[in-house]
C-alpha cells in the first residue's frame, strides 16, 4: 500500500474463543487477567485452550455444517459475525464484489490424516470419497468463500503464524486495485490430537503447561483454538454506507530469514517495510501487539527486532502479548493479535500480557498489568520457526 492508495477500512470484526466470542468479551476477560490455557492431562501436562460446547449452528445457519471439521465451521461462524455486523450480505451486496481470504495452515490436516489413514487401514473401496476434497490445504478457505458466495476472489494463505497478517495486507491491497468492494479475511484453527501431538514431538510447547511469553523461564508454547475474521472495504465505500469501522489498514510488510539467527532482522526489515507503506515512522506507534507465545527463541527474537526497530523510544510503546492466556492459535494469532489491538483503543486500555515477570530481553515497556493506552497507530508482528516475518499497522482513526 501507498500514501496514493485509498484508505482501506475495517468495518467488520468478529472472535470465537475460550474467553468470549465478541470482541468486548475477549477484551475484558484478558485485562482481568483470565487465563484460557489448561495443563492437558490427555497430553502429558502440556498447555491447551479449547471452545467449550462449541455449536456451529449458534452463529450460522450454512447448510452441510456437519461435514465439515472444527477449523472449518470455525471460519464460517466467524465470517458469518463478522460480514453482519458490516452488513454485506446479498442482494444488496453481491457476490461478484465480494472476496474471501484464509489463514489455515493446518485446517485440512486432520481430514488428510483421517483419509490417508482409511486408505491404509481399509482401502479405496472403504474410504469415504468425500473426505478427499476436504482434506486439501485451500479447503477451509474455498467451503467458506462458497457458504458466502464470495465470487471476486478466494485464496488460502499457508505460512503459520504470519498468515493471518499476509492476508490483511494482501486483502487491503486487492480492494485498493478494485479487485472487489469487500473482502472478509478469515483466520481459525483448532488443535486436533494429530496436530498436538506433531508440534509437541517438535518440542515447542512448555512440558509444564506454564506458558510465559518475552519471560526468562519461558520453556515453550501452548495451543489454543479460535477464530478471527475481519471485514475491509474502502473507507469512501464504508462511509457511503453508513458503516461504522473499527480501525483502518495503514501498511503491511513481509520479509523471509533463511536461519533463526536472520529472524531478528528479518522482523525488523517487515515492521521497516510496513512503515514505510503506511508513509509513517517509529514516534508515531502508540501500542505494540506482539506475537510472542512463550517460545524462547521466537520470542527473543521479536522482541530484540522491536528494540533495534524502536531504538530510543522502545521503552516508551506499551507492548502486548495474548498467547500467553490464549495459546497459540498459529493461524489465528496474528489476527487475534490485531483484533486485541483495535479494541485497546477502542476501550483505551491495553490488557497484561500473561504470566511475564522477568523479561528475557530489556529494554521494552511490557505490559505486565492492564494500563490505559494513547490511541492512534498499532504495530503488529508476527514469525515463523520456518523464517517468515510480517508485520501489520493499524490505526483507530482516519490519519489526518
Amino acid at each position: 500500500m501507498t500514501n496514493a492508495n485509498p484508505l482501506i477500512a475495517i468495518t467488520g470484526a468478529s472472535v470465537l474463543t475460550p474467553l468470549g466470542d465478541s470482541p468486548d468479551a475477549l477484551h475484558a476477560a484478558l485485562c482481568e487477567g483470565q487465563v484460557a490455557l489448561r495443563p492437558s492431562s490427555d497430553f502429558g501436562g502440556i498447555g491447551l485452550a479449547s471452545i467449550r460446547d462449541f455449536e456451529a449452528t449458534r452463529y450460522a445457519n450454512i447448510r452441510g455444517m456437519r461435514m465439515y471439521n472444527r477449523t472449518t465451521r470455525l471460519g464460517i461462524c466467524a465470517a458469518q459475525l463478522a460480514l453482519n455486523e458490516a452488513r454485506i450480505a446479498p442482494p444488496a451486496f453481491p457476490g461478484e464484489d465480494l472476496g474471501l481470504l484464509m489463514a489455515s495452515t493446518f485446517g485440512h490436516l486432520d481430514v488428510l490424516i483421517e483419509y490417508d489413514r482409511s486408505l491404509v487401514i481399509n482401502g479405496t473401496q472403504r474410504t469415504n470419497g468425500a473426505l478427499m476434497p476436504l482434506a486439501i490445504p485451500s479447503a477451509p478457505g474455498a467451503i467458506a468463500a462458497l457458504a458466502f458466495g464470495a465470487k471476486a476472489f478466494s485464496m488460502t494463505l499457508c505460512d503459520g503464524a504470519a498468515s493471518a497478517l499476509d492476508a490483511v495486507g494482501l486483502a487491503a491491497r486487492w480492494i485498493a486495485d478494485e479487485r472487489a468492494k469487500a473482502c472478509v479475511v478469515v483466520a481459525a484453527f483448532s488443535p486436533s490430537p494429530d496436530v498436538v501431538r506433531l508440534v509437541s514431538r517438535a518440542g515447542m510447547l512448555a512440558p509444564t503447561g506454564e506458558v510465559r511469553p518475552f519471560d526468562e523461564r519461558a520453556s515453550g508454547a501452548g495451543l489454543g483454538e479460535g477464530a478471527v475474521a475481519f471485514v475491509l472495504e474502502r473507507a469512501d465505500d464504508a462511509q457511503r454506507r453508513c458503516a461504522t469501522p473499527h480501525g483502518y489498514v495503514r501498511g503491511h510488510g513481509a520479509a523471509f530469514a533463511k536461519d533463526s539467527a536472520g529472524l531478528t532482522a528479518a522482523l525488523q526489515r517487515a515492521s521497516a517495510s510496513a512503515l514505510r507503506a503506511a508513509n509513517l515512522s517509529v514516534d508515531e506507534v502508540t501500542l505494540i501487539s506482539a506475537g510472542a507465545s512463550g517460545n524462547p527463541s521466537l520470542d527473543r527474537a521479536e522482541a530484540r527486532a522491536l528494540c533495534s526497530l524502536f531504538g530510543a523510544q522502545a521503552s516508551r510503546v506499551p507492548v502486548m502479548a495474548v498467547a500467553g492466556a490464549l495459546g497459540d492459535t498459529i493461524d489465528a494469532a496474528a489476527a487475534l493479535s490485531a483484533l486485541v489491538a483495535l479494541s485497546a483503543f477502542e476501550s483505551g486500555k491495553a490488557p497484561p500480557i500473561a504470566r511475564l515477570e522477568a523479561p528475557a530481553v530489556s529494554g521494552l515497556h511490557y505490559l505486565m498489568r492492564g494500563e490505559p493506552v494513547k490511541r492512534g497507530v498499532a504495530l503488529v508482528t508476527a514469525l515463523t520457526p520456518g523464517g517468515s516475518c510480517s508485520a501489520l499497522l493499524l490505526s483507530d482513526s482516519v490519519p489526518s
